[in-house]
């Protein structure tokens, strides 16, 4: 499948150039970093989480991250949880299930963004498939969270590690 295409409308409406990361097929961001072969800290992932007026909104946060859904309650001064796996499938239907691309925009949806991501040269998204990464450069990826609420909303996971630097990507430009 390679890049959803809202997700590849939205960076071609935005002018937005990256390149795509190919990858073995693997499900889950921490696992996709590990196969991929960056570290989990530059992958952005998207996770859904809607309020008790279903009010959704997506959070980007780094892999390695777990959120802190008391701080993100704090924040919006709401009750936030975790979408139905259903209603994701509903939302993001050109890409693979749980393969959720960090660009809530790009589906209608509210974003708040974990400031930790400021820290990487280069970040890493779903493009829509278990395969395949997006990767920006940190100003693209700042000008896509531009006027986007951000914050200090997740911490570290315990159990996760950073990858060495000494792995090789093949990289396709787009």
């Amino acid at each position: 499948m390679g890049v959803a295409a809202t997700v590849e409308n939205y960076l071609k409406a935005k002018q937005i150039e990256f390149t795509l990361l190919e990858h073995e097929y693997c499900e889950g961001s921490y696992n996709t970093a590990r196969v991929a072969k960056i570290d989990d800290h530059c992958l952005a992932k998207g996770v859904l989480l809607r309020d008790e007026d279903f009010h959704y909104t997506l959070c980007v946060l780094p892999t390695r991250n777990k959120i802190l859904r008391h701080t993100l309650n704090q924040i919006f001064d709401r009750h936030m949880e975790l979408v139905e796996e259903e209603e994701l499938n509903e939302i993001f239907r050109d890409c693979a299930e749980g393969a959720i691309p960090a660009l809530g925009e790009a589906y209608g949806l509210d974003v708040i963004w974990d400031e930790e991501l400021m820290g990487v040269e280069e970040v890493y998204i779903e493009a829509g498939d278990h395969c395949h990464l997006i990767r920006l450069k940190q100003p693209d990826f700042v000008q896509l969270m531009e006027n986007k609420l951000h914050d200090h909303f997740s911490a570290e996971r315990s159990h996760h590690s950073k990858l060495p630097k000494k792995y090789i990507r093949q990289e396709y430009e787009l």
